[in-house]
């Protein structure tokens, strides 16, 4: 919840950055300019700004600047991170599409080594997230970073085409998981480097649109293979789905390296110099850095190691309560791993069931990207969070009490309103968990990795002999709702009470309450 008082009272008049505050190498032991956490921010780029003159919060010309910067990045970073985000989830999910197919009898594959092919991945993909995260937050071209793990997944999914067994095939589920690891965490992060507390929700909601859409795209892409493609050039339709996919990402993959921005200091190709160092400056302002937070952060930044961050972040409640939270929110929307078994559940045939899993899709893309939205508006998360839940709640509870094809239906299209809480949960995450970076990046990784536990058992209670009822996959999926909601409640009681000791004047995870910074709940 933003606090009225949250606005510095800074004098009306250009802040020069002076040459002695931006030369790395002039910076004293003790800084105690407002510009020191700019410096440090820019690192070696500091010189480059010497002596650049930006106008101060609040005037006309900066919140032009502002404006001019947020919308350059939107019409470029956001669309090719979706774009990203859908062929990951394609990536990730065709096994489910494929199942529908051919591919469990041409492979010869159980029902448990089915289940074992699905979840394996998210083994590797959960072992690798805290690694991947970590080494991003070190380096300074996170645009060369992403695209390369993305480049990797593709290849191995391509290779999926090839297989004509279960090892092999589990074998390239875990490199896929191993690749695919360091791409959402990431993502999340790298946007946490370029939007402020109050833009970061909704933004979030934009690129997770890509999972909701790839959803949507999945349902489609593979009826059209089925139709098209089954038998041409000797191969299956399920084939021919991982081929097209696969080859695709690596495609797009390489056309990102170049177009995606890098971070705000170091962007030439994109932004002006003044747009650069506002894109610094905004980020630190937005937290509410004191001169003394400030040296505090530049030590931090230098000092902390890698150890200490994921220590600091283990020993924080919030990061264990959102760990809870989003634990169970995976848990219920772990369903999408094995959505077009659930919507197979009705009857229909393999064309008409793949067509049936897109519209509940697109519900899910509009709620949610409307309700992240209207977050940022009013610059609530709490209720933003639990009527996702609560509606998932109703919609299992019709799935255990009928499979009459009506309700049924019904059922599955309110089922994926779990989501709402997914973008909003990591806006509020990345607006919780603010200093040091180090700490932020292993923190994100360390819920995301609740964030994907329930993926590895999940699918078990989904199998083709479980249909239609499902009682084991919608009980434990309803409950996990339900959990998800007591720990936003939590969560909120938490936040208070940290925004009473600010009130009162005390630190919070290195925050100052004078400078009128408060935790959004």
């Amino acid at each position: 919840m933003a606090d009225a008082k949250s606005e510095k009272t800074i004098p009306q008049e250009t802040i020069p950055v002076p040459v002695a505050t931006l030369a790395t190498d002039d910076l004293p032991e003790k800084p105690v300019t407002q510009n020191v956490e700019v410096a440090n921010a820019l690192g070696n780029l500091a010189g480059e700004y010497a002596g650049l003159e930006i106008p101060p919060p609040g005037t006309q010309e900066r919140r032009d600047i502002e404006r001019r910067l947020v919308r350059k990045i939107d019409f470029t970073m956001l669309p090719l991170i979706v774009a990203l985000y859908i062929l990951n989830y394609l990536d990730r999910n065709n096994i489910a599409a494929a199942k529908l197919s051919t591919f469990v009898e041409d492979l010869n594959l159980s029902a448990t080594e089915y289940s074992c092919v699905v979840s394996i991945m998210f083994v590797s993909y959960i072992l690798l997230q805290i690694p991947s995260n970590l080494i991003l937050a070190r380096i300074p071209r996170p645009n060369l970073y992403l695209p390369i793990i993305m480049i990797m997944w593709g290849i191995f999914t391509t290779l999926i085409a090839r297989v004509n067994s279960f090892g092999p095939l589990v074998v390239l589920r875990l490199l896929i998981g191993a690749f695919e690891a360091g791409f959402y965490p990431g993502v999340i992060y790298y946007l946490s480097c370029w939007y402020t507390r109050l833009e970061l929700a909704k933004r979030s909601s934009i690129f997770i649109l890509g999972s909701y859409l790839s959803g949507a795209f999945s349902g489609f892409i593979a009826y059209g293979v089925v139709q098209n493609l089954d038998g041409v050039g000797g191969k299956a339709a399920w084939r021919w789905l991982f081929i097209i996919e696969g080859v695709t990402t690596v495609g797009v993959g390489l056309l990102a390296i170049p177009l995606l921005p890098s971070l705000p200091q170091n962007t030439r190709w994109l932004l002006t110099k003044e747009e650069r160092l506002v894109g610094v400056m905004r980020l630190l302002e937005d937290v509410k850095l004191t001169e003394l937070q400030q040296d505090a952060c530049e030590e931090a930044r230098t000092a902390v190691t890698v150890k200490q961050g994921v220590i600091m972040a283990l020993r924080d409640p919030k990061v264990l309560n959102f760990f809870e939270i989003m634990f169970c929110v995976a848990g219920t929307a772990s369903i999408n791993t094995v959505f077009p078994t659930i919507v197979e559940s009705l009857g229909y045939e393999y064309s008409k069931t793949l067509l049936l899993t897109a519209p509940p899709w697109i519900l899910c893309a509009i709620t949610c990207y409307l309700n992240s939205y209207h977050s940022d508006r009013t610059q609530e998360r709490f209720w933003h969070m639990v009527w996702g839940p609560a509606l998932s709640v109703v919609g299992f509870a019709i799935g255990l009490a009928t499979t009459k094809t009506a309700p049924r239906y019904v059922a599955i299209m309110i089922l994926l309103q779990i989501y709402n809480s997914w973008g909003v949960g990591f806006a509020w995450i990345t607006n919780t968990l603010n200093q040091p970076p180090i700490k932020r990046a292993a923190a994100i990784s360390i819920i995301n990795i609740g964030f994907n536990l329930p993926n590895v058992f999940m699918a078990y209670l989904f199998t083709s002999g479980d249909s239609p009822q499902f009682y084991a996959g919608f009980s434990l999926c309803l409950c996990f709702a339900a959990l998800s909601i007591v720990g936003c409640v939590l969560m909120r009681f938490q936040i208070i009470r940290a925004n009473k000791r600010l009130a009162e004047g005390y630190k919070v995870d290195g925050m100052d309450g004078s400078t009128g910074f408060r935790f959004y709940y």
